[in-house]
């Protein structure tokens, strides 16, 4: 299976405070902050990759179209997405770059002594404006590819026309579409990205947001209404919508089965939650494409999502395989439908996968 775009480095770094939000001072801290290549034990792999790192573990086939620069962070992140079984990095610009569109997407995260943060990186949007078709090479991965993911901040990298046409070929190839908008949901509520986001919506076959990000794009608040909502809509040919509630579990409506379902939450020692929404929709991607029961699916992507949790950041600490093992076992004895065993033998399943592909 394929993601699309938004490979970034996440560097994280330790301030006194926080500095102020505007965008002269964000502007000249990150010009001060790039003017060295930061120690590379702050730097760890980010925006997509916790999507592809976590599919992976989960024994999926992995791999992505999108863009790394020729430079000292894209030569770090291709170790690493190597090393953690991600196949390929398609480039999804042609040719030869500029210096300036030459360089792989950095993203600061800055952390004050109270363990508040915030995240920064360059602009202006889309970084690459000017890849209004995607090459050949592209379009040929994207059709012999089982499923594709994309989330909200592709649209930050890509324009919306190229992101709509890596949705469209995978569609029109048999593939699955996977969309989460994620905290960028609040960027679609007018102008160009409204059009991209109706049309993202009804070529997915799978819609992932949270309860807050569903109420920007539904206008409702209630989760199974939000839900409902998107399978409702007129030619959508979606066929789950799922709405994650953090400590509330979560809940996905299923369009052929005209149902709903729910999963609670497991209790865990939440150290982080950066990484937990793309690691819960790595499972989703495994349980839908492989048709296992919605119920194993939801105990799956929950115990993902959970054992991400209990890490600190994203990137290469997004959940083991063994943790989201002994989570799912240690769920087993109070389990009254069965769907947590059910859930271990699907994850147990698709890694021995591995060993029969390799």
């Amino acid at each position: 299976m394929q993601a699309l775009s938004n490979l970034c480095l996440d560097i994280v770094v330790e301030v006194p405070q926080l500095p102020p939000a505007d965008e002269p001072s964000r502007r000249a801290l990150l010009q001060q902050l790039t003017a060295q290549p930061p120690p590379q034990d702050q730097w760890e792999v980010g925006g997509n990759t916790n999507f592809l790192v976590a599919a992976s573990r989960l024994g999926l086939r992995t791999a992505s179209v999108g863009h790394l620069g020729q430079d000292i962070y894209g030569r770090f992140m291709q170790e690493v997405l190597k090393s953690e079984g991600v196949r390929n990095i398609e480039p999804v610009a042609a040719g030869s770059l500029s210096a300036e569109h030459d360089q792989t997407l950095l993203c600061f995260v800055l952390v004050d002594p109270e363990g508040r943060h915030a995240r920064y990186d360059f602009g202006p949007w889309p970084l690459l404006s000017f890849v209004r078709q995607l090459p050949p090479n592209v379009l040929q991965v994207l059709q012999n590819t089982e499923a594709l993911f994309i989330n909200g901040f592709v649209f930050d990298e890509l324009p919306s026309e190229a992101v709509l046409a890596a949705a469209t070929t995978a569609r029109a190839a048999g593939a699955a579409v996977f969309f989460d908008p994620g905290p960028r949901s609040w960027t679609f509520a007018e102008g160009p990205r409204k059009a991209a986001l109706q049309a993202m919506l009804d070529a997915s076959d799978v819609i992932c947001m949270t309860e807050d990000e569903a109420a920007a794009v539904t206008g409702l608040q209630s989760a199974e209404a939000q839900a409902r909502w998107i399978l409702a809509r007129p030619g959508a040919r979606t066929e789950w919508c799922i709405i994650k509630r953090g400590a509330e579990g979560a809940l996905l409506a299923s369009k052929t089965r005209d149902a709903v379902y729910t999963q609670q939450a497991l209790r865990v020692d939440v150290r982080d939650t950066v990484g937990c929404g793309d690691s819960f929709a790595a499972a989703v991607v495994l349980g839908f494409t492989r048709e296992h029961s919605i119920p194993a699916v939801m105990a799956l992507a929950n115990a993902v999502g959970a054992a991400t949790a209990m890490g600190q950041g994203a990137g290469r600490n997004v959940a083991s395989a063994e943790r989201v093992l002994s989570l799912l076992q240690s769920a087993v004895p109070s389990c009254t439908d069965g769907r947590h065993q059910d859930a271990v033998r699907v994850l147990h399943c698709s890694l021995n996968s591995i060993d029969l592909d390799d």
